[in-house]
C-alpha cells in the first residue's frame, strides 16, 4: 500500500547546543512500510508528527492567543489588521466558518494520521531494535493521545481515528467516555515507555505524558487521578521551578527543568516566537533587528491590579516606558488613576537574535508550576483546604517572592478555589490556560457576561469547523451552533 499525501517531514526537535532545525525533507509520496522499517525512515514520519502538535509563529498567535487569553478577564487585543480577527473571540462573536478552527482542526488530524501511519506499520518494523522501537512506538501514541486531548479540550469529543487504513471518511464524533478513556489509556501507555530524558528537546518524556495526563485529569475534574498523576510526575525527582522565575522565558534559559514540554521555537520565520512582536507599545526602543506589530496584545488593569507590589511577576510586565521619543508612558493607569488596560506582558524576555518578528524563546505547553499548582487544587477538591494544599501553593508563590498563605485564611473549599483560580492567572499569563481555568471552575461564561459580552452556555466548547460539517453529514455541531 502507498499513501499519496503531502507530508512535510520537518524535523522541528532540537539538541541543547543546537541554534537550527535539523534538516527537513519533502514527500509527495511514501510507502509506511518502507519508512517504518528503518529509525530514519520511522523518524522521519514522526518528526512529521510533531511537527503538526507545534504552535509556533502564527499559530501560536491564533492557538494560544484567541483560544486561550482573549476570551478571559486577563488579555485583550487591539489595532493593526488583526484586530478584526481577535475581536470575535474577546466578544464571544466566533462561529463555525472561523478559519482558525479549520486549521487547529487539519492540524491535529494531520497528527494523528502520521502517528496512525506509523503504528499500523509497528510490526513490520523488524528492523529496528526492539528497545527502540518501544520508544518510538511510545512516541507516536503520546503524540495522537495529545492531539486527541487538544481537539477534545477545544470541540469536546470527535471522530476517533485510530488507523489510517481504510478511514471512513462518515466517523461520527466518539462518544465523551469512548474518547476520554483511550486518550487516558494512550497516555499511561506512553509513560510507561519513554524515557525520563530525550537528547533532543520537544520529544516526548515520561514526564510530558504524566504532564498531558495529569492537565486532562484536572480538566475533567477526576481529583484523585489528578493527584495521583502529579505525585508520579514529582516521584521522578528530575523537575523543579527555575529560581528567578522573570528570567524563566529568557533564551538563555530555556533549557531549564521547569519545563516539562515544550514548543521549540528558533529566531527565524515561520519557526520562531511571535509573541513580542504583539507585544512591544508604539514606538518601544527595540533593537533594529525587531519589528513591532500594529496588533497589539494588551492586559487588562484588574489582572495588573492583582500582583502584589513585590511579586517578582511583575518584572515581567510593562506598565511604564520611555518612548522614542522620551515621552514616559504609563500602561496602567493615567495620572488621574483611570484604568488603561494597556499593560503588556514581557514575559518572553526579547530575544537579541530576535529577526523582525521571530524570536527564539521556546514556548512552555507544561510546566513544573502548572503541577504543582494541579496537584494544589485536586487536593483542596478532595478534602477541602489543608496544609499540603497550601504548602503547594506557597512553592509557587515563594519561587516569586510573593507573601505566602496560610491555612487559616481559607476556611472553605470554595475561598481556596477561588485564590487557586487568580494564582493560575498570575502564574500562567500568556501560556493559553486562562480559558480552560475558568472553564473548570464555572466562571468562564459568567465571567464573560460580567465583562459585557454576548456569552452563552454553549460557549465553553469551541463549534466544529463549517467545513467538516459540510463535508460529513453524521458529524454533529456543539450546541448553540447552527448545524
Amino acid at each position: 500500500m502507498k499513501i499519496i499525501t503531502p507530508v512535510i517531514l520537518a524535523a522541528l526537535l532540537m539538541c541543547s547546543a543546537c541554534t537550527k532545525f535539523l534538516k527537513e525533507d519533502i514527500y509527495t509520496e511514501y510507502d509506511p512500510a518502507q519508512f517504518a522499517n528503518s529509525v530514519d525512515g520511522f523518524e522521519k514520519v514522526l518528526n512529521s508528527a510533531y511537527a503538526e502538535l507545534q504552535v509556533r509563529g502564527y499559530d501560536n498567535r491564533n492557538d494560544v492567543y484567541c483560544y486561550g487569553e482573549f476570551c478571559t478577564d486577563v488579555m485583550l487585543q487591539t489595532g493593526g489588521g488583526f484586530e478584526a480577527q481577535a475581536k470575535e473571540f474577546i466578544t464571544f462573536a466566533w462561529n463555525p466558518t472561523n478559519g482558525f478552527f479549520n486549521t487547529t482542526w487539519s492540524k491535529a488530524y494531520r497528527a494523528i494520521r502520521n502517528s496512525n501511519v506509523l503504528l499500523d506499520n509497528k510490526d513490520a518494523a523488524t528492523a529496528i531494535p526492539p528497545a527502540k522501537l518501544d520508544v518510538l512506538v511510545a512516541e507516536a501514541r503520546f503524540i495522537r493521545a495529545m492531539a486527541y486531548a487538544y481537539l477534545y479540550n477545544l470541540f469536546g469529543p470527535v471522530p476517533l481515528i485510530t488507523t489510517a487504513e481504510n478511514v471512513d471518511p462518515g466517523a461520527a464524533r466518539a462518544t465523551d467516555e469512548a474518547i476520554s478513556t483511550f486518550i487516558i489509556d494512550e497516555l499511561k501507555a506512553a509513560a510507561e515507555a519513554l524515557p525520563v530524558k530525550q537528547s533532543l528537546r520537544g520529544k516526548a518524556t515520561k514526564g510530558a505524558a504524566l504532564g498531558v495526563l495529569c492537565k486532562f485529569y484536572l480538566n475533567k475534574k477526576m481529583w484523585q487521578a489528578c493527584a495521583d498523576a502529579a505525585e508520579e510526575i514529582r516521584g521522578l525527582k528530575v523537575y523543579d521551578l527555575f529560581d528567578d522565575v522573570s528570567r524563566l522565558f529568557a533564551v538563555e534559559n530555556e533549557n531549564n527543568n521547569e519545563y516539562i514540554f515544550a514548543y521549540p521555537c528558533i529566531a527565524q520565520s515561520g519557526y520562531g516566537n511571535i509573541t513580542m512582536a504583539h507585544t512591544f507599545p508604539p514606538a518601544y526602543p527595540i533593537l533594529p533587528n525587531w519589528i513591532i506589530f500594529g496588533a497589539q496584545f494588551r492586559l487588562y488593569t484588574s489582572f495588573v491590579d492583582s500582583f502584589e507590589p513585590a511579586d517578582e511577576r511583575l518584572k515581567m510586565i510593562l506598565t511604564e516606558y520611555t518612548n522614542t521619543s522620551g515621552v514616559t508612558i504609563q500602561m496602567n493607569r493615567n495620572g488621574a488613576g483611570a484604568a488603561l488596560n494597556n499593560a503588556r506582558s514581557f514575559k518572553y524576555v526579547p530575544d537579541p537574535a530576535g529577526q523582525s518578528d521571530a524570536m527564539g524563546n521556546d514556548i512552555p505547553y507544561i510546566r513544573y508550576a502548572d503541577i504543582l499548582l494541579a496537584l494544589a487544587e485536586s487536593l483542596n477538591e478532595l478534602n477541602g483546604p489543608t496544609q499540603p494544599a497550601i504548602d503547594l501553593v506557597n512553592e509557587v508563590r515563594g519561587r516569586a517572592s510573593a507573601s505566602l498563605i496560610t491555612l487559616g485564611g481559607y476556611g472553605s473549599k470554595e475561598a481556596l478555589r477561588d485564590f487557586i483560580l487568580a494564582e493560575r492567572a498570575r502564574e500562567f499569563v500568556g501560556e493559553g490556560k486562562r480559558r480552560e481555568d475558568l472553564i473548570r471552575m464555572g466562571k468562564f461564561i459568567s465571567g464573560a457576561q460580567a465583562r459585557g459580552m454576548s456569552a452563552k452556555p454553549g460557549h465553553v466548547l469551541f463549534p466544529i469547523p463549517q467545513r467538516e460539517i459540510e463535508a460529513n453529514k453524521n458529524l454533529q455541531q456543539n450546541e448553540g451552533y447552527v448545524q
